[in-house]
């Protein structure tokens, strides 16, 4: 009974304190009971104790054609790693409540340190073809990235913190070609004929023997003052020479379809700009398995007179 008794007393003070009650006699508060429901309060801001961040150190080789094997220098490459920490302190909110809030922030856990080295056994590359690799420390471990590569290379890694990559090459890969492999000699316009003249010079002739090359070019006329204008455009295909040699007129050109309201301006008002001269816009491709048939843009040849 004397348990009983003793609960009940509790349980009735306890409703007492926590209904507020106001025991200071002041007749203007009519609410016994605060409503506090319409009251935002603040939510703890938690960070992610622990959480770990790795810094990245990478080192590039780039390699050309040899005729032994390569053995790269050593590169030294460091990593950091940090870890949030976090701890929590509080203030104030309504009714006198105190919220928890969270600072975090990173510190320095650890330095990873490695020497790293590439060992490339004998392959043969064409000799405008160069290689790229990067290899990059993150946290304990080094990463190899073939970027640009002439083969396909079986990689064994040797050591831990001073790391060797071997690569073994298998089979030859195309690259893109030598964007100063082909160049222009002379751009000439003949008045009698009413003709142009464009030839060009391969320097690569030998190595791309039995294989073909692509030349496209689109004449221009240069305007004071204005765009441009395309007169047409075409394209030839040679077997692979030493030299290539073009003659065309503008009625051989292929004339583009699209015509802007800047070409009908300019054509309703020709007399009104002045014709600086013709030029070309060319380029070429490699058509064969030596390389990639990437189109290499060349430019603007000189400007001629008609």
């Amino acid at each position: 009974m004397k348990w009983i008794v003793g609960m009940m007393v509790f349980l009735l003070t306890s409703v007492m304190w926590g209904s507020d009650i106001n025991f200071d006699g002041d007749k203007g508060n009519t609410s016994v009971i605060k409503d506090i429901s319409s009251v935002e309060v603040p939510h703890a801001k938690y960070g992610v104790p622990g959480e770990i961040r790795r810094t990245r150190d990478c080192t590039r080789f780039t390699v050309g054609p040899s005729d032994n094997e390569i053995m790269t220098e050593k590169v030294n490459l460091r990593s950091e790693e940090y870890r949030t920490e976090c701890y929590t302190y509080y203030v104030p909110g309504p009714n006198g409540q105190q919220i928890p809030q969270q600072h975090c922030y990173e510190t320095l856990w650890q330095t990873y340190r490695a020497k790293v080295q590439l060992n490339i056994k004998a392959r043969k590359l064409f000799p405008w073809e160069k290689e790229t690799f990067e290899v990059c420390l993150e946290g304990p471990w080094t990463y190899l990235y073939q970027e640009e590569v002439g083969y396909k290379y079986k990689v064994e890694k040797k050591g831990y913190d001073d790391v060797l990559y071997i690569l073994y090459p298998e089979y030859k890969i195309a690259m893109n070609p030598d964007p100063d492999g082909i160049n222009y000699t002379e751009f000439s316009y003949n008045k009698d004929t009413k003709k142009y003249t464009f030839k060009l010079n391969d320097k690569w002739a030998k190595e791309y023997a039995g294989e073909k090359v692509k030349i496209k070019i689109e004449l221009k006329k240069e305007i004071a003052n204005w765009f441009d204008s395309s007169l047409g455009s075409k394209e030839y295909v040679f077997d692979v020479a030493p030299d290539y040699s073009m003659e065309f007129s503008e009625d051989e050109l292929e004339k583009p379809e699209n015509n802007t309201s800047s070409d009908e301006t300019y054509r309703s008002n020709e007399r009104l700009f002045e014709t600086k001269g013709y030029y070309l816009k060319w380029g070429f491709s490699r058509i064969g398995k030596i390389s990639k048939d990437k189109f290499i843009d060349k430019g603007e040849t000189n400007r001629v007179q008609k």
